[in-house]
């Protein structure tokens, strides 16, 4: 929710809370509020072992970025906790614990905290939307039961799969966690939206990607067709319309953006929603059911949207005969890669030998 953009009476309503461990970075939050206008409040404290506004049910809205991977939890502050435990504490094997003996146990892992704690955080009606490491998707062991108690409670929503390099500081990929605890009550209970948007990105340099405007607004219209809001798609086609019959027909600049990139924008919502109504995509989108062939527990609770869109085959256009007749070419050119490599190595051992008088 941006409070910013609402009126003067919807942002007195509108409150955020913050818990935030490091001195430093309360003060940048609490500028961050002061100069987007928001009422509310950062407080400074470790999370998993404060709960400075009896977080338990009482939020309308959730959005986080957590540091991902943590292990340092101790377990037995947090295990008596409703925050973590109603979906679960992770836990190290009984093995593991063995060897520790000597010490406090902590989590393996403090994504699933995260994960649980965001999730309960919600009240009734409430929305969350988290950033976690790909690998929380398909996590086993004590995650796993984590993670299959939340699905089959029908609170997990959606699931976005980022591409690569979308942050300044960490290169590892990520997913978008949506939960809805209204959606138990409704329809949907047992099916999530899976979108994989790791094709989609605007690349900023060689290390760097990020998503243009407009690709957050294609991406997020799937969500609202999804919903049945087929006024949405329609509103945002007349937008671009409009922004290509006022662009230019060539650029002046590289953010100059012509009637040529208005019409692509177009181009990709028709041709991949082509009546203006959701439709699962190869290679882009699909709601999966809870059961069912390729159904989520028939891919064992995973939550990783590569599982479920599938992939997209290119027609290369060959016939039957002029793909195997490139194969073989391409093959008597390894294979005469390969012995050049032969000639290479051997001359090399010759040089080193003549070099060194051996």
């Amino acid at each position: 929710m941006h409070a910013h953009n609402a009126s003067e009476s919807e942002q007195m309503k509108f409150r955020c809370y913050g818990v935030e461990k490091e001195p430093d970075t309360v003060k940048l939050a609490k500028m961050n509020l002061l100069l987007n206008k928001v009422r509310g409040e950062i407080t400074e404290a470790n999370s998993f072992y404060s709960d400075p506004y009896n977080a338990f049910g009482a939020f309308d809205y959730v959005m986080a970025n957590p540091p991902f991977n943590v292990d340092e939890v101790v377990v037995e502050k947090v295990i008596g906790d409703n925050r973590f435990n109603t979906y679960g504490v992770p836990r190290n094997s009984s093995t593991s614990a063995k060897k520790k003996s000597d010490k406090k146990e902590t989590v393996p892992n403090a994504n699933y905290l995260w994960i649980g704690y965001f999730a309960t955080a919600l009240n009734e009606h409430g929305k969350a939307a988290l950033v976690m490491a790909n690998s929380a998707s398909d996590a086993g062991k004590s995650e796993y039961e984590i993670r299959k108690k939340m699905i089959e409670e029908g609170v997990i929503s959606q699931m976005v799969t980022l591409p690569s390099n979308m942050f300044s500081s960490v290169t590892l990929p990520a997913t978008l966690w949506f939960f809805d605890k209204n959606k138990p009550q409704t329809d949907k209970k047992d099916e999530i939206l899976f979108i994989d948007a790791r094709n989609t990105f605007t690349q900023v340099d060689r290390a760097h990607r990020k998503f243009s405007d407009e690709q957050i607004k294609n991406l997020g219209i799937i969500t609202r067709l999804y919903q049945g809001d087929t006024g949405a798609f329609t509103a945002l086609i007349e937008e671009y319309k409009k922004a290509m019959a006022e662009a230019p027909e060539e650029a002046e600049d590289k953010e100059t953006k012509t009637g040529a990139y208005w019409q692509s924008q177009i181009d990709w919502l028709t041709e991949r929603f082509p009546d203006g109504v959701y439709r699962d995509v190869i290679g882009l989108c699909k709601v999966a059911k809870l059961d069912g062939e390729d159904g989520i527990i028939d891919q064992d609770y995973s939550l990783n949207a590569g599982r479920y869109v599938g992939v997209v085959i290119e027609d290369d256009g060959m016939t039957e005969t002029e793909f195997k007749e490139t194969m073989i070419g391409l093959n008597a050119e390894f294979e005469a890669l390969n012995e050049e490599a032969k000639k290479l190595e051997e001359q090399i051992a010759e040089n080193i030998k003549a070099l060194f008088g051996e």
